[in-house]
């Protein structure tokens, strides 16, 4: 396969230049208004030049001297064709003006909600790869706060929540770790702990022009994204048009009944008499005081015994199961981006372009913790196949305080020169910094030990736990057990370079342009973890408190609450505001313990120095109805990464040795060759096809060369830095059939075939290992020998404009992506066992209907995703933690007063829609599993008024 990928690069892309008796017509596109238009189809009549408008530009170049017609197509508008006159080796300019609206549009105003529809679809109509594209007036139409929110609704696209919020993206059902995020082409540091995905809820939607997703990749392009690149184009100025929005929102969440309050503004303005200096400013300030609910728990089973005794037989049973009540989650984004450019001669510019993007999560955790397994001394009785109860057991309840604050700064300074002949340059420098700081995570435990315990799965949505002796509620019975303390502090920087050069070539029958760049993006990422434990001694206080009485003195509760709309007794909870000063005033209260701070403090530290220098060649050369962009790219990669040992005594009780940095280097060097092609039918229909090849690096936490091993745990963990980078093959298909009156119906079958899978494995201890006597298993990341996924979608986008009457102002967007993975992971099976490859979506979908007439704009929203495995178990396929299928209902709805004036509103989760996950195929038992989740929301929404100039 990479020798036929070569063969293309070679045929297609080291062609001759012709530039004799041709020249360069060069404009800018709009709409009546003066609005920009992207996705124009740009021809030279009577040639095989094709090209199309990038915010409003183009440049056809290869154009024969003479006497030309252009013509300009454009969905939504009636085809335009202008005359004229081309010289040898100049540059000469024709700006046109879409004035005539296709007529079947005049039930819904093309200039209200139709625009930013008829945008996207142009563009993806003449992208050349298989790619999605939204519009910002697009984002809007459903109530969709963040980035990953708004990439909900794409085709191919799921996302992964938190708290009800959507997180991380998935494109084609991949993991959010193979898919690549940047701003203007510029890749985004991550402020994630061990991860290289980005939280895509840190970036607030309205700061987007447009997002571009793309499904298949070219050579320009960061070839670490396996999934597809996301790249959020931020808004400019525009010319002879004065931009200001203004958004102002309040509502409420119903669990909690905690305040939702927007606000944003985007100003954008040219100055001066050629209007070359434009600057853009926009600000978001988006407050959401959330609440949740949920049971967890922790399960053992006949493969899996947990050490239950007796051992099991025909039981599988919770090993530990949890209430949880987050009274409070209040979480903030603010955001602040702008642009300034500077106007050249044809069409060049000079750019600066910055943001800073904030994530504020300020939450109160309580727990409620059935330890069916406590205290090593638990004797079992089975009741029914769903019941039973445990004697010997221990009962937790515990509350944690916790912040985070996330922080996405970018600055690009660069540039775009044109040359005479077509030939033209472009280069940019940028810098993206993220962090993460935790000032302090606090968790304070307390525990009743010798209990007898009971509980009933038997009713999937309401499992239950029950205390059969002992105190469910009493805080006098709740002795102080433990206290911890995190602090963490990321950042993940990375300085990026790159330049591009293209000039005009010709070849036979093809014709279009010889593109190539160097590029270099160096990281530096630290981690760095404080972990401070306590021991359950408690020593002189203000309160005068014992560890038996500490919860009495902590408790301001005098009756249990509730959770799950009454249907849970959670239990009183001790006061947080209590819990924070006391251990603020008595800082001698608490004996630390060293051993188990130590071992937690080295394992989550580390540093990573990775450099990436990449170089590429690639051609977009058109013959007729025939777009052919075949191209390779090299990336060279150096990595240096430090991480920290630690070992314990054969006892545990002690280190073996110091705790010690240790460090690990390496360096690999891999080809991209790829080939994407268009055929496009007609006008309004294209048939493309690619192939290309990607690759995604270890994961940071991974490929660092550490030794964990922490008191009382069965497993130790072990880092890798031998791993090598995932690579790919990837082969894509696309029918698309856009409609003239704005939609688009599209078909399309994917498959990737990946080499060097990373998955975790366990083995046994050995005695070289030194872990300490508690720690039995080794966890280490592997390569894996393949892995493959494949799957189709199907998307279909309309307004029922051929209606009669008022069905004429109802439409329809509707899309399905089905995806199956296989991963070969040995020991998992006497000869293996394939499995699917974890965070990998099988099955993702929207419908929404929409409803535009007049000023009057409605909208309702169904978003599926379906059940996937989120991690994989390294001793067995029963262990494997699964996420369980959703469907989320959302809708909003507009009325304008004036023009530039709308009321609004947006309801998020009418659905009630819980998050649910399992282990193994037990989903039928509660909802049990290693990190389950079982856990509610309930709807919210707000009203507001937007001001659009």
């Amino acid at each position: 396969m990479r020798s036929f990928l070569f063969r293309a690069v070679a045929a297609g892309a080291f062609v001759a230049p012709a530039l004799q008796a041709q020249g360069v017509v060069s404009g800018t596109v709009t709409d009546p208004s003066g609005r920009p238009l992207s996705g124009v189809l740009v021809i030279v009549d009577g040639t095989a030049i094709r090209t199309s408008t990038d915010r409003g530009l183009y440049r056809a170049v290869n154009v024969p001297a003479g006497a030309r017609t252009l013509t300009f197509r454009y969905i939504g508008y009636a085809p335009q064709s202008k005359p004229v006159t081309v010289t040898t080796g100049r540059t000469v300019t024709l700006d046109v003006k879409m004035a005539e609206a296709m007529t079947s549009l005049s039930a819904i105003q093309v200039r209200g909600q139709v625009v930013g529809q008829a945008s996207a679809l142009n563009q993806q109509r003449t992208a050349s790869t298989i790619s999605s594209v939204i519009d910002n007036e697009l984002v809007g139409r459903l109530p969709d706060p963040n980035m990953a929110e708004a990439l909900a609704r794409v085709p191919g696209i799921a996302v992964l929540r938190d708290q009800g919020e959507g997180r991380f993206v998935q494109i084609r059902g991949t993991s959010p770790n193979f898919n690549g995020m940047s701003v203007n082409g510029l890749r985004l540091a991550t402020p994630e702990q061990n991860s290289r995905q980005l939280p895509m809820d840190i970036v607030p939607s309205d700061q987007a022009s447009q997002i571009q997703v793309s499904k298949t990749l070219t050579p320009d392009m960061d070839a670490d994204a396996i999934g597809g690149n996301v790249n959020i184009i931020t808004r400019s100025a525009r010319a002879n048009e004065t931009l200001l929005n203004f958004t102002a929102a309040g509502g409420q969440n119903q669990l909690g009944g905690g305040v939702l309050a927007n606000f944003g503004l985007n100003a954008g303005k040219r100055f001066g008499k050629s209007q070359k200096f434009g600057a853009m400013l926009g600000g978001t300030y988006y407050r959401n005081d959330r609440a949740s609910q949920n049971v967890e728990g922790d399960w053992c089973s006949q493969t899996r015994n947990c050490g239950i005794a007796p051992s099991l037989t025909s039981l599988d049973a919770p090993n530990l199961f949890e209430y949880r009540d987050y009274p409070q989650v209040d979480r903030l984004r603010t955001g602040v981006n702008g642009t300034l450019d500077y106007l050249l001669s044809n069409n060049g510019k000079l750019f600066v372009r910055g943001s800073w993007n904030q994530f504020n999560d300020d939450e109160i955790r309580a727990r409620a913790r059935f330890r069916f397994r406590g205290g090593g001394g638990s004797r079992w009785t089975q009741v029914s196949a769903d019941s039973g109860i445990t004697t010997g057991s221990q009962f937790d309840r515990d509350i944690r305080l916790r912040e985070v604050l996330q922080d996405i700064y970018t600055a690009q300074v660069g540039g775009e020169h044109y040359g005479s002949g077509g030939k033209s340059v472009d280069w940019a420098v940028g810098l993206s910094r993220a962090t993460e700081s935790r000032p302090g995570a606090l968790t304070m435990s307390f525990r009743q030990s010798n209990m007898s315990l009971a509980y009933n799965f038997a009713d999937a949505e309401r499992p239950r736990a029950y205390v059969v002796s002992g105190s469910f509620d009493d805080p006098t019975r709740f002795p102080f057990n433990s206290l911890a303390n995190e602090e963490r502090d990321n950042s993940d920087e990375d300085l990026s370079a790159k330049i591009n050069g293209s000039i005009p070539v010709q070849f036979g029958r093809f014709t279009g342009t010889l593109k190539g760049g160097l590029a270099a993006r160096l990281k530096d990422r630290s981690n760095v973890l404080t972990t401070t434990n306590y021991t359950n001694a408690l020593g002189a206080n203000s309160l005068n408190a014992t560890g038996a009485t500490l919860m009495n003195a902590l408790t301001t509760e005098t009756a249990g609450r509730n959770i799950f709309d009454g249907d849970y007794a959670f239990g009183r909870m001790f006061d947080p505001t209590r819990m924070r000063d006391f251990i603020k005033n008595n800082p001698n209260a608490f004996t630390v313990n060293a051993l188990s701070s130590a071992t937690a403090t080295a394992g989550g530290s580390f540093k990573v120095k990775e450099d990436v220098y990449a170089g590429y060649l690639m051609a977009n050369l058109d013959a007729g109805n025939f777009r052919l962009v075949p191209g390779v790219r090299v990336e060279a990669t150096n990595v240096n990464n430090t991480g920290n040992v630690v070992r314990l005594n054969t006892a545990g009780t002690a280190l073996a040795e110091p705790i010690r940095e240790t460090s690990a280097e390496g360096s690999y060097v891999n080809f991209f060759p790829s080939v994407n092609a268009t055929y496009r039918v007609s006008e309004y229909t294209n048939v493309k096809a690619a192939v290309t090849t990607a690759l995604v690096r270890p994961q940071f936490g991974d490929m660092v060369p550490y030794v964990n091993v922490t008191v009382g745990q069965q497993t130790a963990s072990i880092g890798n830095p031998d791993l090598k980078a995932t690579t790919a093959v990837n082969y894509d298909f696309m029918i698309e059939h856009y409609f003239k009156d704005v939609g688009f119906i599209s078909a399309g079958a994917f498959a990737k075939s990946l080499n060097n899978f990373i998955y975790s494995t366990a083995r046994a201890r050995t005695a070289e290992d030194a872990v300490g006597p508690d720690a039995q298993q080794i966890i280490q990341p592997v390569n894996g020998p393949t892995a493959s996924l494949y799957g189709f979608e199907v998307a279909w986008q309309q307004n029922f404009t051929f209606l009669p009457g008022i069905l004429k102002s109802f439409g329809i967007n509707a899309n399905y992506t089905y995806t199956k993975s296989s991963a070969d992971i040995p020991g998992r099976g006497r000869d293996g066992v394939d499995a699917p490859i974890p965070e990998q979506t099988p099955q993702a979908g929207n419908v929404g209907l929409f409803f535009d007439r007049g000023p009057l704009s409605l909208r309702v929203g169904g978003n599926y995703s379906g059940s996937f495995v989120s991690t994989i178990s390294a001793v067995s396929p029963e262990a494997d933690t699964r996420t369980k299928s959703r469907f989320q209902v959302d809708a909003s709805g507009s009325y304008q007063l004036r023009q530039g004036v709308k009321i609004f509103g947006e309801f998020i989760n009418l659905s009630n829609t819980p998050l649910r996950a399992y282990v193994g195929n037990r989903q039928n038992r509660g909802g049990g599993g290693d990190d389950p989740s079982f856990e509610f929301y309930k709807p919210w929404g707000m009203v507001g008024v937007k001001i659009e100039r």
